[in-house]
Order: structure tokens, then C-alpha cells, then sequence
């Protein structure tokens, strides 16, 4: 089963929780390593609600270059609910999310009016992060899919009782297989607050109060909607007593995710990476619209618009290593590739000062709070200072080489000492060690082998892959070659290591990042009736579990 962090909370320390690490699959926040609609695949996507109260949900699409929203809404899901969709290729070539279950989106437009379809808006224009790619759709056919619980609400809700109107819970709920009105749902996620002027500079706060119950207000930045238990408006009035309120369950979402591609004759089942504990405690709930929508994310700490979670998820789910298969067989049509995934990477490397969809600018960095902007960190300086190579306090450094992808302006980013241990199933091996963030070889191999730049990477590995097309169809597919086997192997396995050493349990605490994976492999028959695929989830050394080998 995938591992999943667990994040405990020490009853005296409620602000600083201590993760763990055990076997499962569920968890209150999941990351699906991969989505493609590329050549033809499509992604189906299972969640289910396995607890006994109401959750709001909310659910992401993260492009591949640099982990930027390309799709963003909330599910509201009555206990023991279920909601499922597929993601498939517009014509002209962006994501397309068509929902198949009649539980209730913000906006309702994803479930009753063909779907929603991903945007580049996100990384084009004012927001440009990679000159090469500004507008272009194509950034969007791949990535990985973000699934957070916000709130929760005990049991299916109140109901309207009196004066009170009742838990907006409650109208998520189903009455024989149709919510009660999901129009009352989706008005209870619209902000009731100023809105927000990308044109004002950093100094522009992002509105949103709770009450403090005596009158007056917190600053939460989310926009107060009546989704939110407690939120207010600016004045202290008009506090929600309807919405959802804290995180309660550990671990209430499992996600289950295929790729289909009809066409071909192939699927493939993935496995979800589940964090049990994100949020419990806290309300994260935020309305349904810009800039609120972007909070809350995995990093989010004791408010919306923190970077102060991210040491706990990093901790709880780094690794210094991944570990799997790998087969190139032009005789049998045998083919594989890995997907490898780094989900907190944004929060380290997308940095602009004024850029609000940046992971970490001025509105969302390792000194701010409720959406409160604080520039004071950033400077027109490259991010990392060339003589002592130490990052900013304004943004998180969990293990991420120095720059940043919009220093480098190609993606260029990637965890430093990457090595790669390729041995075929007779106990031959080659060694391959990229030295820094130079990416100088060490030794120089006889073989090709590409830097891992991107928040999800597509790998293709085999004898002279570099010039093949990515089976998953991948435009920006990275590739290893295994030339360097002297016995010519067509099949074996890899071991990518992040502490600079492939071989040996080396720092396996200070030199991990956090991953999440798996082998793609196929068996091409020349006939789709015949074809098949299969994925299997990476294995890996954590810093919370003993290392796989010895010295």
C-alpha cells in the first residue's frame, strides 16, 4: 500500500504538529501524481468521502513545468459520499473535466454544464512565469491533481429549523441520488468582501474576517463566505453560523485514478499519495473565486495564506530515493516510464514578488498570514546569494537546488547530487552522478541522462530512448538511457538517489524531498484488443524508516 504522512499535533503545541509516517491510502489531504490527456489519455478520478460527516473539498489541477492552477474548484460531499469524474482533451488541446456524479461543485457549472476546461491564465501575461510557454495551452494536458479537505461539518447537517436556516451541509445532502440544491451551495461559496486589484501593487490585501466573538473581527483573507462557520462581514455582522467549520477526520478522502487511452487499448490504475491529519483543527474554507480560490494549499500552516505547513508536510513525506523497474524490449513492444513527482517543489522554486499566482510571493511567503501581503523578504536579487548559496526567510528551502524557475526561465530547477543506479537482472550495474546545479556527469557516462526539472517529470528509460516518443505522450519528457550496461540488458531496474551517492544510505535525513510516483509499463501487440498496461507505485528510502540497503 502507498505510504501515507500522518500529522499529529502535540495537545501544548497545537501550532507546530509532528508528523508520522504509516501504511494507507486515505488521508484529509491526497495527491494524485499524475493527470495527462495528452496523445489521446484520458484521467478518471474516484473520490470518496469514507467518514460520516460532510466535507468541503477542494480540487486542483497543477501543470507539470511548474506546478501553476490550471483548473481550481470545490466539491461539497455528504457523508459517505462519492463524486467522480474524467479529464479528456478539448480540440484545441487544453484539460477538460467532465463530472459523472450528481454531488454538488462550486461552480455548479463543473457538474451541469459540460464540465470546466484548464486555463493557462495562470502562467501567461502578467502572470508569466517561462517566456517560452507564455499562453501556450500546451503546459496544461499534464501534471498532478491536488484534493484538499477545507472544512467539515458533523454528520449530513442541519436542517432548517425557525429562524435558522440551516447548515449549507445539509443541502449538499442527497435525497434519492440528487442533492437537496446545490444552488444554495454554490451561492454559499461566493465572497462577501472587497475584492481584490492586481493592479495595486503588494500592498493589496486580500480581504476576508471571521468573528472574534465579542463584536469584532480576525483577518482570515478568505473572502468570508457562508460556507465558512464564523466568517464575518468587515463590520463584525453577519457571522455565518451555517457553514463548515474546523477539520475533524484524520483521514476521510480515499482517491482512486486511472489513465485510459481507448484508442490504443491501454489503462492503468495509480496509486494516490494520502496525508492523514493536513488542516485538523483549522478552517481552511475559502470562497470560490479569485484570488481566494488559491488558498488553502498543501503548505497552508494555522491560517489561509501561510507557508508554515510545508516543514511538517516536507518532513512526513521526503525521500532521499526512489526505487522501480524498468524494461525497453523493441522485440516484445515491451516500454516503460516513470513519473516522478515533487509536490511541494512550487513553494521552494516559483518565486515572484508581485506575481499572486507565484507559490511564494508577497501575499503567500514564510512571513505572512491571512492575506496580509509582506514584501519586506524579496529583493530584486536573484533568490539565492552566490557566495553563502542560503536562501531568503520569505521562502521555504526543503531541499531544492539554489535558483528558481524564473531565474533560470526554462524550468531549470531540481533537487542537487541526483545520481542514478541503472542495473539490469543480472547483477550488473552502471552509475550515473550529476555533481550540483551545474549538472556536470561525474564521471562523464557513455549514455544520455537528463536533469529531473520539472514538479511532475516524465521519464523514458532505455538503450537510446533520448530521440523516442514518451508513451504517455509526454511533450517534455526527460529521458535515461541504459547504453551503459555492458550486458545490454532490455530489462532491470533504477535507483534515483537525492543525496548524491546511488549506492550508499548517505544523509538520508538532510538530503531528502518530498515524492510520490510510479512505473508506467506496456506490452504494444500491434493490436489494441491485445495491448495492455500496468503501474506500480515507486518504493523509496524516508528519513522516518530504515534504509532499504547497508554499507
Amino acid at each position: 500500500m502507498a505510504a501515507a504522512a500522518v500529522v499529529v499535533a502535540h495537545p501544548l503545541e497545537a501550532q507546530t504538529p509532528i508528523p508520522e509516517v504509516i501504511l494507507d491510502s486515505e488521508g484529509s489531504a491526497v495527491i494524485v501524481p499524475y493527470y495527462t490527456v495528452n496523445e489521446g489519455w484520458h484521467t478518471l478520478v474516484n473520490v470518496t468521502n469514507t467518514s460520516p460527516n460532510s466535507l468541503a473539498v477542494k480540487f486542483r489541477l497543477h501543470e507539470s513545468r511548474n506546478g501553476r492552477d490550471v483548473l481550481n474548484f470545490s466539491i461539497a460531499l455528504g457523508p459517505r459520499d462519492v463524486w467522480t469524474a474524467f479529464i479528456q482533451s478539448t480540440a484545441d488541446g487544453r484539460p477538460q473535466l467532465i463530472a459523472t456524479d450528481r454531488s454538488c461543485t462550486i461552480p455548479l457549472s463543473v457538474r451541469d454544464e459540460g464540465g470546466a476546461i484548464g486555463s493557462e491564465v495562470a502562467y501567461s501575461g502578467d502572470f508569466a512565469d517561462h517566456s517560452a510557454t507564455d499562453g501556450d495551452p500546451v503546459r496544461t494536458r499534464e501534471g498532478y491533481i491536488e484534493i484538499l479537505v477545507m472544512g467539515e461539518t458533523a454528520g449530513g447537517g442541519a436542517p432548517p429549523s425557525g429562524s435558522f436556516a440551516g447548515d449549507i451541509a445539509y443541502f449538499a445532502g442527497h435525497i434519492d441520488g440528487e442533492p437537496r440544491d446545490c444552488g444554495i451551495v454554490n451561492d454559499a461559496f461566493d465572497a462577501r468582501t472587497a475584492g481584490f486589484d492586481t493592479r495595486a501593487g503588494t500592498s493589496e490585501a486580500i480581504s476576508g474576517v471571521d468573528s472574534d466573538g465579542m463584536g469584532g473581527t480576525v483577518q482570515t483573507g478568505s473572502g468570508s463566505p457562508i460556507a465558512r462557520k464564523g466568517a464575518a462581514l468587515v463590520d463584525g455582522s453577519a457571522v455565518s453560523s451555517r457553514g463548515y467549520g474546523p477539520i475533524q477526520s484524520m483521514r476521510p478522502l480515499k482517491v482512486n485514478t486511472t489513465l485510459v487511452n481507448q484508442t490504443t487499448g491501454r489503462a492503468a490504475g495509480i496509486e494516490s499519495f494520502a496525508v492523514a491529519g493536513y488542516g485538523v483543527g483549522r478552517n481552511l474554507v475559502s470562497a470560490q473565486a479569485f484570488p481566494w480560490s488559491m488558498e488553502p494549499t498543501l503548505a497552508t500552516g494555522e491560517t489561509l495564506w501561510t507557508l508554515t505547513g510545508l516543514p511538517v508536510i516536507a518532513a512526513g513525506t521526503a525521500a532521499s530515493r526512489a526505487r522501480n523497474e524498468w524494461t525497453s524490449n523493441a522485440n516484445t513492444g515491451a516500454v516503460s516510464e516513470w513519473v516522478l513527482t515533487f509536490p511541494t517543489k512550487r513553494f521552494e522554486d516559483d518565486v515572484d514578488t508581485d506575481n499572486i499566482y507565484a507559490a511564494c510571493s508577497a501575499w503567500r511567503n514564510g512571513d505572512t498570514a491571512a492575506g496580509m501581503p509582506d514584501a519586506s523578504g524579496f529583493s530584486t536579487e536573484p533568490r539565492y546569494d552566490v557566495g553563502d548559496n542560503a536562501p531568503p526567510p520569505t521562502c521555504p528551502d526543503e531541499g531544492f537546488s539554489p535558483g528558481t524557475f524564473q531565474d533560470n526561465d526554462n524550468g531549470a530547477t531540481f533537487p542537487g547530487g541526483t545520481a542514478y543506479a541503472f542495473f539490469d537482472r543480472e547483477e550488473g550495474s552502471a552509475l550515473a552522478e550529476l555533481d550540483g546545479p551545474g549538472g556536470f556527469a561525474m564521471p562523464p557516462p557513455e549514455f544520455a541522462i537528463d536533469r529531473l526539472f520539472y514538479t511532475t517529470n516524465v521519464i523514458k528509460i532505455g538503450r537510446n530512448v533520448a530521440g523516442d516518443d514518451s508513451v504517455l505522450g509526454s511533450p517534455v519528457a526527460r529521458y535515461l538511457e541504459t547504453n551503459y550496461l555492458e550486458s545490454d540488458a532490455s530489462t532491470g531496474w533504477l535507483q534515483v538517489s537525492f543525496d548524491g551517492d546511488a549506492y550508499n544510505p548517505v544523509g538520508l535525513a538532510s538530503d531528502a524531498v518530498p515524492m510520490t510516483g510510479f512505473l508506467y509499463k506496456q506490452r504494444d501487440f500491434g493490436d489494441p484488443t491485445r495491448n495492455f498496461g500496468q503501474a506500480t507505485p515507486h518504493s523509496y528510502d524516508r528519513p522516518q524508516l530504515p534504509p532499504a540497503t547497508s554499507d
